[in-house]
Parts: structure tokens; C-alpha cells; sequence
């Protein structure tokens, strides 16, 4: 649902009122004080389940053929593709042996800054409980998120100097338990966006606004619950977003040559990059711009694959359009200057993190398309993150997670299978907090980080 001026009240209000439960895992805020203050996070969101054998998690079709189904389990389908030729299949990265499927797109030649996290083990297969899960790192209790968002916890922990800490497009935001700013600012589009924080259409008359303000303090003097006092809050926050005169950053049919080149960088007009392009603009401008600390953008959509012909012509490209849009990003975030000294770029400063709810099945349905699966991948770059290897693996039968070694990122069979809880961990260590202060119960994934973390 657009996000309008009138909205945006109610919606931070609801983001910001879910009940401290006590199903809900204690959160030990101020137990632990990030020792990683420069530090941005990008959240960028594949819908619907993507297919692992397209992009991130490849298999040689010389090896699993068509002839040996009944003993791999694997059927890689990529003879059904439309529009894909025989040497596209699998790609070499150049780049300690990194492979890709035929839809990496554009971010092939970014190879060396990338991590691939392979042969997760998700814990559901149903798109909202899912969904919940990496959004938070903690599995729902039934479709009832147990924590914040990711993107709530790394905004309240990295400070409230930015005007929106938390922007969230396209997707749903949780705060338990957090402080009102950090909760998440939804929209679903960055015309929404622009709308949201441009002054009314209807200026009011002279002495108007005064009488206003006075209205709502006097309300305000009266309040009794916690819900009133967070309703007056975002009213506060609305107000003074509106103030900020920053609307004019996402609004992408302004003529300057500012905004025209980023409409090309981001593939806006070609549209080679579908609605992702939008969004990672979204994203690079509320960053460069000094106006989130945390993004979380829907960056594809469509993934749900199970008919043949939808997995055959529209999964792969949906997920391209997706990558193609985060290395527009990863483009512009290291081709802007960061800080005054003119020798940082941005992308040194954010960490990206690219996801869907879980996987496809490894085998094709009686419809040729692909079912949910228990078995996914993630693409991780940037900030913190130790670029051109692939950690874990799923297995050669079956596609099946498999157990690593959290340190070297080697399958072991003594280690542990890697979950969204690790990946939850591995981000917050990535800033120096070492304390699991989310309750994720689980160990950070050390072989993503960089030495430096």
C-alpha cells in the first residue's frame, strides 16, 4: 500500500506499538556499544522464493544430466530456458573458481567483492513465516515475529543522526521492543516516498499552523498511554521530515542533470532493471544523502515458480532485473566519494545483503516449474564482508544443506548447517557487537567477514 502523508502517522504508530510478549526473546539493549560506527546496511529483498541453480548455486549439466536424475536427484532444467544459449548455462567468475547460473547478470564482473552463502538450511517454506524469519532472524511463532527487524536493531545500535535511521520499501518492518525513530519508515515505491515527505499541496493560511501546534501540545499534555504518547511521537517525526526539504532527492522526474544521470546509472528508462533499479535508487540516495542508516528494498519480484512456463520464461529474468539492480548500487556507491578527503567511497562503508525467503526444489514438478525448498542461498558484499568466495555448498545429491565450519567456511560434517540466525549474528559481529544481544542462539559465520572484522 502507497505510502501518503496522511498514512505515514498510522503506519509508524503500528511499527512501533508491537507488545513486548512473553513469547518474545529479551533484547539487552545497551549491553553491548557497536566498536563499527561508520557502517551502513542495505537489505535487499528477492520475492518469492528464488531458484538457487539460476544464479548463486549453479550445478554442471555435464555432470547432472538428464540420464542420471534417479541417482542425483538434481534436474537442472537449463535446456527448458528460453532465450538462454548453451555457453551461458554456467559461468565462470575468474575468481577462485566461483561459478554462476545463467541470470547473475551484471554482477559477474563484481565477482572478487561478492560472498556466497551456500546450502542454508531455512526452517519454513511458508512465504509469510519465512519471510519473518530472514527479515528478523528469528523464526515466527506461527506468522508472529519473536524480534525486530534486522534493519531495527542495526539502526537503533548505529544511532538516530539521520533523519529516517529506517527506511523499509516494498516489504513489512517490526519493531519489539526498540525506540520509536528506530522503527522502520514503510513505503512502497519511491514516488510514494517523495509524496510522503513533500509539503501539502494545500498551504494553510496565516496563523493556521500556530493554532495547530497549540491544539496538539495541549493534546499531547493529556495523554495516558504508551500508544498515545507513540502516536504524538510520529506525529512529531512526520512533521519534522516534511521540514527537512529532503523530498526533492526521490523525486525521479525532476529535469536536473543529477537526477537524469541516475536514472541511466540505474537503468530507470531502459528499464533493463524492472522496478529493482527504483528501489536501489531509493537506496543509494537515501545513503549518499545522509537520510537512512538502514535500507531494507524490494528488489524482485514474481519468484513464486511453480507452473513450467513461468519458471522457464519470467524466473530467470525476474532475478537478473534484481542483481542487475544491486550492481547499479554497487556501482554508485563506489563511484561517490565518502567523507572530505575525496580517497573513501561508500561502498567500503555498506554492507549489502541479498536474500529471498528460501529456495526452489532441485527437481522440476509435473508442471516444469519448482517448488519450495528447504535449501537457499545468499549474496552478501561490501563493508565487513570477505568478496570473491563461496562459503558452505549444498550437496551433490539432491541440493540438500549441508554442515560447515564457521571459520573456514568448509562443509564439515561436524559443523553446524548455517541458518538466518547465523547470518543475523555474523552482521551485528560485523560492527564489534559480540554479545548475542538478538538471542539468535547461534555463532556469527566468521569465514564471511573480512580480516579486518
Amino acid at each position: 500500500m502507497p505510502l501518503y502523508r496522511r498514512q505515514l502517522l498510522k503506519y509508524a504508530a503500528c511499527g512501533a506499538a508491537l507488545p513486548a510478549l512473553s513469547l518474545i526473546p529479551r533484547l539487552a539493549q545497551g549491553s553491548s556499544i557497536p566498536t563499527t560506527t561508520d557502517r551502513y546496511f542495505v537489505f535487499a529483498y528477492f520475492s518469492g522464493g528464488w531458484d538457487g541453480l539460476l544464479a548463486l548455486d549453479p550445478k554442471d549439466p555435464d555432470q547432472f544430466r538428464p540420464d542420471n536424475i534417479d541417482t542425483t536427484g538434481i534436474e537442472v532444467g537449463y535446456a527448458n530456458l528460453r532465450g538462454v544459449e548453451e555457453g551461458e548455462l554456467l559461468l565462470e567468475s575468474g575468481v577462485g573458481g566461483m561459478t554462476f547460473g545463467p541470470y547473475i547478470g551484471d554482477l559477474l564482473p563484481h565477482a572478487s567483492k561478492l560472498a556466497v552463502l551456500r546450502g542454508m538450511s531455512m526452517d519454513s517454506v511458508a512465504h509469510l513465516s519465512a519471510r519473518r524469519h530472514i527479515l528478523t532472524g528469528l523464526l515466527p511463532a506461527g506468522t508472529s515475529v519473536r524480534g525486530s527487524s534486522l534493519g531495527t536493531i542495526m539502526a537503533y545500535l548505529l544511532g538516530e543522526n539521520e533523519p529516517i535511521p529506517n527506511l523499509v520499501a516494498g516489504l513489512s518492518t517490526f519493531n519489539v521492543g526498540h525506540p520509536l525513530w528506530a522503527a522502520g519508515l514503510p513505503t512502497s515505491s519511491i514516488d510514494d516516498l517523495y509524496s510522503a515527505l513533500s509539503p501539502s499541496d494545500y498551504p494553510l493560511l496565516e496563523g493556521q499552523r500556530a493554532a495547530i501546534e497549540e491544539f496538539f501540545a495541549k493534546e499531547e499534555s493529556r495523554i495516558h498511554t504508551s500508544l498515545q504518547a507513540d502516536i504524538y511521537g510520529n506525529r512529531r517525526i512526520a512533521r519534522s521530515l516534511i521540514e527537512k526539504d529532503i523530498a526533492e532527492y526521490f523525486d525521479l522526474d525532476a529535469g536536473t542533470s543529477e537526477m537524469l544521470d541516475l536514472r541511466e546509472i540505474f537503468g530507470i528508462d531502459s528499464g533493463v532493471t524492472g522496478k529493482g533499479g527504483e528501489m536501489a535508487l531509493m537506496a543509494a540516495q537515501a545513503l549518499t544523502k545522509g537520510i537512512s542508516r538502514c535500507v531494507t528494498i524490494k528488489v524482485a519480484d514474481g519468484l513464486d515458480s511453480h507452473q513450467g512456463a513461468d519458471w522457464q520464461n519470467n524466473h530467470g529474468p525476474s532475478q537478473r532485473e534484481g542483481f542487475d539492480s544491486i550492481a547499479a548500487l554497487m556501482n554508485h556507491l563506489e563511484n561517490t566519494p565518502y567523507g572530505d578527503n575525496g580517497e573513501d567511497n561508500w561502498l567500503n562503508h555498506t554492507t549489502i545483503c541479498c536474500f529471498s525467503e528460501f529456495g526452489r526444489g532441485a527437481e522440476l514438478n509435473s508442471n516444469g516449474g519448482r517448488d519450495h525448498s528447504l535449501t537457499n542461498a545468499m549474496l552478501m558484499m561490501g563493508a565487513g564482508i570477505q568478496g570473491g568466495r563461496v562459503i558452505g555448498a549444498s550437496s551433490d545429491i539432491g541440493m540438500q544443506p549441508q554442515a560447515i565450519d564457521l571459520t573456514s567456511g568448509q562443509v564439515d560434517t561436524s559443523g553446524e548447517q548455517v541458518t538466518n540466525n547465523h547470518v543475523a549474528r555474523t552482521l551485528l559481529h560485523s560492527i564489534g557487537i559480540t554479545d548475542d544481544i538478538g538471542d539468535f542462539r547461534k555463532d556469527p559465520i566468521l569465514a564471511l567477514l573480512s580480516e579486518a572484522e
